[in-house]
Formats: C-alpha cells, sequence, structure tokens
C-alpha cells in the first residue's frame, strides 16, 4: 500500500513541477511566451495576417501634406487645439528646479540628478526627473512614460541610455508617481476627483496636461542648458505624447515610440477599446489626424520619427498593421522637407513592454554619437 502512495505521490510532484515550469516559460520566457501566445490566438488575424478591414482604407488619401508650407500649416492648427489660438510652445514657462529628489529607481542611476516641476492648471503640476550620465556626449533624450507603471520601470532603457552618454529627462504620465491630481475644485462645477481622463471634460485646453511637461522641460533647457540634440521615446500612451509633442515642436528632433498607438482608422475591430478618451480628443483630431502628426514629428532637418510594435503585444497595437501606412507617411514626409519615418516590429517577446530588442533600436535610431 505504502509503495502505491509514493508512485501518487511522485505522479503528483512531477505534474505540479511540469505545470509550475510550463507557467514560469509561457509568462516569464519570451521564446516560449511567444510561442504560447501564437498557439492560443482564437484566429490568424490576431498575430499573423492582417484583417482585410483594415486594408479598406488608403492612408495616402488621408494626409493632407503635400508641401512643407501644408506642414507648417497644421502644425499652427495642431498648437492650436492644444493650447488655443495664437499660443503655443513658446508661451508656455519654463520648468522650474523644485525642491526634493528624484525617484530612488531613479536615483541609483545617476550621481548628478534634478527634480522639475512644471504647473500646468488646477494645481497639477507635470513632474520632470533631468538625470546626467557619468561622461556625457552632449545630448538629451526625453523618455515619456504610459499607463499603469511608472519611470521606475523604465530603468533597463534610462540606465542603456545613460550608459551610451545621454542625459535623460524621464517623464510619469498624469496621474502616475508625483503626477497626482486628485480632489480639485472647480469654479464651475465644485469638488471634483479630477483625472487624467477627467480632465477632457472639465477643462478649455485639456491636452495641456499631457503635452505641456514636455515643452516646459524644453523651455527650462533653452534657458538654462546647452545639449548639441534633444530626441524622444515613449512607452505606450507615453509613445502617444512623445507624437504630440514631437508633431508640435521641431525642437524634438529623432522620435522613437514603442506601442504608441495606430491612426484612428485602424482603431476599430480588436483594437477599437485599447485607446484611451484623451486619444480621441475632437478639437485635436480634427486640428490633424494621426497620420499627420507622424509626418510632422517626422519631418525636418535631422529629424525622423520610429514606431516600434511590438507583434505578439499582450495589450495593445499588436500583429504588422504599422506596415500598412509606412509607405504613404514616408512619401507625405518626403514632400515636407527632410527627415524620415519608418516603422519596426518587434518580434522578440510576447508582452507590453519596450524590450532589450527595442532599446537596442531606439539606440540605433538615436543615430552615431559625434
Amino acid at each position: 500500500m505504502k509503495w502505491i502512495l509514493r508512485i501518487v505521490a511522485g505522479v503528483i510532484l512531477v505534474a505540479v513541477l511540469l505545470g509550475a515550469g510550463g507557467y514560469y516559460l509561457t509568462h516569464h520566457v519570451d521564446w516560449a511566451r511567444v510561442h504560447y501566445k501564437r498557439f492560443k490566438a482564437p484566429n490568424t488575424y490576431v498575430f499573423e495576417e492582417i484583417n482585410p478591414q483594415y486594408k479598406a482604407t488608403d492612408p495616402a488619401k488621408l494626409i493632407r501634406i503635400a508641401s512643407p508650407a501644408d506642414a507648417a500649416q497644421i502644425r499652427v492648427a495642431l498648437t492650436d487645439a492644444i493650447w488655443g489660438v495664437g499660443r503655443g510652445p513658446a508661451n508656455v514657462p519654463p520648468a522650474v528646479v523644485a525642491a526634493g529628489t528624484v525617484p530612488p529607481e531613479l536615483a541609483a542611476l545617476s550621481a548628478n540628478s534634478t527634480r522639475l516641476e512644471a504647473p500646468i492648471d488646477y494645481g497639477y503640476k507635470g513632474h520632470v526627473y533631468l538625470l546626467e550620465p557619468a561622461q556625457p556626449n552632449g545630448r538629451l533624450v526625453i523618455y515619456q512614460n504610459g499607463y499603469a507603471s511608472t519611470v521606475a520601470a523604465a530603468a533597463p532603457l534610462i540606465g542603456a541610455l545613460l550608459d551610451q552618454g545621454y542625459a535623460v529627462a524621464a517623464l510619469d504620465y498624469p496621474g502616475y508617481g508625483e503626477n497626482g491630481m486628485g480632489r480639485t475644485y472647480l469654479e464651475r462645477f465644485g469638488w471634483y476627483d479630477l483625472s487624467h481622463d477627467r480632465v477632457i471634460a472639465v477643462h478649455d485646453h485639456p491636452m495641456r496636461f499631457y503635452v505641456e511637461p514636455v515643452i516646459a522641460l524644453l523651455n527650462y533647457i533653452a534657458a538654462s542648458k546647452s545639449y548639441s540634440r534633444i530626441d524622444m521615446t515613449g512607452f505606450s500612451a507615453g509613445g502617444w505624447i512623445t507624437t504630440l509633442a514631437a508633431a508640435a515642436d521641431t525642437r524634438i528632433g529623432r522620435s522613437v515610440t514603442v506601442a504608441g498607438g495606430y491612426p484612428l482608422y485602424l482603431r476599430v475591430g480588436a483594437f477599437k477599446n485599447q485607446s484611451p478618451p484623451p486619444q480621441f480628443h475632437q478639437p485635436l483630431l480634427r486640428a490633424a489626424n494621426y497620420l499627420e502628426m507622424y509626418v510632422l514629428a517626422g519631418a525636418g532637418e535631422e529629424r525622423g520619427m520610429t514606431q516600434i510594435f511590438n507583434r505578439y503585444d499582450r495589450c495593445c497595437y499588436r500583429n504588422t498593421l504599422g506596415k500598412l501606412y509606412e509607405p504613404a507617411v514616408r512619401d507625405a514626409v518626403a514632400r515636407a522637407g527632410e527627415g524620415g519615418f519608418d516603422v519596426l516590429i518587434d518580434e522578440s517577446h510576447a508582452d507590453h513592454k519596450v524590450s532589450d530588442w527595442a532599446i537596442a533600436r531606439i539606440l540605433e535610431k538615436l543615430g552615431p554619437v559625434n
């Protein structure tokens, strides 16, 4: 009887170990997780093929930019939508040096760091953490984080940039880290629990809350720092902010987004519920659709935009749909003048993240360090 119990116990133990090992492989090991997610996909349109509905629109016909003058005109319309007519990046007050320390996860990466604040409205302040490398190359990269985490989660990317000699300015998405909103008294509405999404309904120019901290940083740098070039990268909703900022302000040279969002005509079907309300703000989209923002972000001397999408992303903007509009945007950038645009597909993992592969591509796209 005892030997039977031992056999049963052994079988159970082996099953538990196999189950635990399988779970670990399919949830924590990139190559295994890719195969697992592909196997579980309900149809080939999830990762492998492109649904014909996404090919029904010709993206070239949605882009109104046929010359540098067109690009300049649409950029003015975009900045008017963000800040109001006649305002814009030049009128944004520069960020100010604030007391306090940067998050400890970032402080460990840099011996020299500065905490900045950019007051917006309703008492809200966007925070910027400026980190200097031990051996600076004279250039700055702005990193914008997205939802559901803070800049601490980007330590591998930020550390890699610092190791290459880049100064890094890191920003959290509104509502995360120090960028809390919370209970606010509004003149026409009374006390209200303000959030990054609810501000859209109660502010005349709510895009300021997303874009202005980046612009305030640029104005701070113009007044007190000297970098030979400023580039920007962003992850997820931070990629969306990166797109807006680079489209609105040509001081941002090359921009690289990871899982930063598709143009509106692709945000249907499987992607219809993957975009938060700010990304559908009507005045913004009427001023410039997303394809036109990509053109504005990529056009100009020593400028360019690269979009990286995770093909097997567990969350957002998976597959290879970015390749559908890549030629149309690239051609429009050429018509607008110098610059560039391309789309890269990361097949190295099956998560919503900035992978080691993506970090390597970001460093490549930033170009050689003089």
